[in-house]
């Protein structure tokens, strides 16, 4: 089982878990703990998307100065590529949005956004 902690709209893959054997009957937990944070349950997808969805976020976040999380190396080959471009638009309303997180440095980020997207080309909100 592997997890994947995506940030479609700025920083890409913030968190992978995994991989992690497990029997059948602790898949329910494990799905249940990693999307406990998060209010709606979560859904079922195809294997394309997610493929879509992670590498995609991973090579938009690269565009703009940030690397992925170091465990994204042991878990992307339980993944695959996508065997197609992506379609999916990343960032909000056609540009970066970085919102804030308890584990990031904020002032880092912005700092990184101004030099990539340049001013005015990216939006954020940082928790105090």
């Amino acid at each position: 089982m592997c997890g994947f902690l995506v940030d479609v709209y700025c920083l890409g893959v913030k968190d992978a878990v995994g991989p992690l054997a497990m029997g059948s009957d602790s898949i329910a937990t494990f799905r249940r703990d990693f999307f406990a944070a998060f209010d709606a349950a979560p859904l079922a997808v195809p294997l394309d998307l997610a493929q879509h969805l992670v590498h995609g976020a991973v090579a938009y976040a690269r565009d703009l100065g940030f690397k992925p999380s170091s465990g994204l190396a042991a878990t992307a080959p339980y993944l695959g590529m996508p065997s197609t471009p992506t379609p999916i638009r990343f960032g909000r309303e056609g540009s970066p949005f970085y919102i804030s997180g308890p584990y990031d440095n904020p002032r880092a980020v912005v700092q990184t956004l101004e030099a990539t997207a340049g001013a005015g080309n990216y939006h954020y909100i940082a928790h105090l």
